[in-house]
C-alpha cells in the first residue's frame, strides 16, 4: 500500500468553485475545527474536494491507459465517470449483466472481472453497477479534500473576490462586470493508493475466466497507477487553470510503502514526516509487517526523522515503481 501526505503553497488561485451569485463566482469552502487560546473553535476556510483531485487522477490513468496499452471505454476517455452503472451502459460495451439467480456471488465476480478487462479507470477506481443485482467494485485509489494547514491556532489562508470586466470594444455599453472569488493557503491533502489489490477481483467466489489476462496486464496497471499519481504530487488538478492558472509550490510530502495497512500524518504540523517515520515503524511491529519504506521531499527545513530523502517529485515516482516492480517479482 502507498500513502502520502503532501503539503503545498498556493497563491490565488479558483480551482474549486461551487456556485454563482449574482455576478459572484464562489470558491468551495468547508468548517474545519482548530484549536485556538486553549478552546476549540469553528472556522470557515478555502477547500479544494476530494472529488476533483480524483476526477484529475482517473483522467490521468486514461492517458496511461493509452501509452501502455490498456483498455478504457469512450464514456471513461470523454471524462464521463459513470463507469458501467445502469444496463445501458453495459449494453453498450457488450457486458451481460449479473445474473439474478443461482450462483450470484460467482456471477457479481465474472461480471466484475468483465468490467475490468474493459476499462482500467473502472479496476483502479472502481464503480458501481445499481441494477439488478448490484455489483460494487472500491476505488483502490484513496483521497480527500485538500485544506488549509492547521497550525498553532493560525490558519495561513484567505478568500478574495477578483473584480473583471468583459467588453465589447465597438461598443463599450456591451459590459458584463463579474467577480472570481480566489484563495491562498498553504494546504495540505492526503492519499492512498492499494496498487496491491489492482488487477485483483474484489467480490468473493472461484476463478473466473479473463483473471489470467487481469493477472498479465497487473504490471501495466500497476504502473499506470502509480505513474497517474504524479498528478497529485505536482498539483495538477482543479479547475477554471485557463485563467486563473495557481501559483502553486510543492513544499514538502510524505510517502510510504507497505505490506499492510497505514495512513501517513496529515501535514498540519511541522513534524509531520518525522511522526509518519516513527508511526510506519511501531505499526509493523504491531501488525507482524514485511516491508516498510519511507520516502520523503522537503523544501521547508523539517525534520526527516528515519525518512528518506527525495529530490523531487519525478524521482519519488521512480523510487516507487521500482519498489511496485520488486514487490511483483517477488510474489512471482
Amino acid at each position: 500500500m502507498i500513502s502520502g501526505s503532501v503539503r503545498f503553497l498556493v497563491n490565488v488561485e479558483s480551482l474549486n468553485g461551487v456556485e454563482s451569485v449574482g455576478n459572484l463566482t464562489r470558491h468551495r469552502t468547508a468548517p474545519i475545527v482548530t484549536k485556538t487560546g486553549g478552546e476549540y473553535v469553528i472556522r470557515y476556510v478555502p477547500v479544494i474536494s476530494g472529488e476533483s483531485i480524483a476526477h484529475a487522477y482517473q483522467m490521468a490513468l486514461v492517458d496511461m491507459a493509452d501509452k501502455l496499452k490498456l483498455p478504457v471505454t469512450a464514456r471513461t476517455r470523454q471524462g464521463e465517470l459513470i463507469k458501467f452503472s445502469d444496463d445501458d451502459m453495459l449494453e453498450a460495451e457488450g457486458i451481460s449483466p449479473p445474473k439474478k439467480e443461482g450462483k450470484t456471488l460467482n456471477d457479481a465476480r465474472r461480471f466484475e472481472v468483465d468490467v475490468m478487462l474493459k476499462d482500467l479507470v473502472a479496476d483502479v477506481g472502481g464503480f458501481m453497477y445499481a441494477g439488478g443485482n448490484p455489483v460494487r467494485r472500491s476505488s483502490k485509489f484513496s483521497v480527500g479534500y485538500m485544506i488549509p494547514v492547521l497550525g498553532n491556532g493560525d490558519i495561513p489562508a484567505q478568500l478574495e473576490a477578483q473584480f473583471h470586466v468583459r467588453y465589447s470594444s465597438s461598443k463599450m455599453e456591451n459590459q458584463a462586470i463579474f467577480n472570481v472569488e480566489v484563495g491562498s493557503a498553504l494546504y495540505t491533502l492526503s492519499f492512498m493508493l492499494d496498487e496491491e489489490k489492482v488487477a485483483v477481483p474484489s467480490n468473493p467466489g472461484p476463478q473466473v475466466e479473463g483473471e489470467k489476462r487481469l493477472q498479465e496486464q497487473k504490471m501495466n496497471r500497476v504502473e499506470a497507477a502509480i505513474k497517474s499519481l504524479y498528478t497529485v504530487l505536482t498539483g495538477n488538478f482543479g479547475g477554471k487553470r485557463s485563467r486563473f492558472l495557481p501559483s502553486m509550490e510543492l513544499k514538502s510530502a510524505v510517502v510510504t510503502v507497505t505490506d499492510f495497512p497505514f495512513i501517513t500524518e496529515p501535514g498540519h504540523s511541522n513534524d509531520y514526516i518525522s511522526l509518519t517515520g516513527d508511526r510506519v515503524k511501531k505499526a509493523k511491529d504491531v501488525l507482524g509487517g514485511k516491508r516498510v519504506l519511507t520516502y520523503a521531499i522537503d523544501r521547508e527545513g523539517l525534520n526527516l526523522g528515519s525518512a528518506e530523502r527525495i529530490s523531487d517529485p519525478e524521482d519519488m515516482i521512480r523510487r516507487l515503481l521500482e519498489e511496485a516492480k520488486k514487490s511483483l517479482e517477488n510474489v512471482k
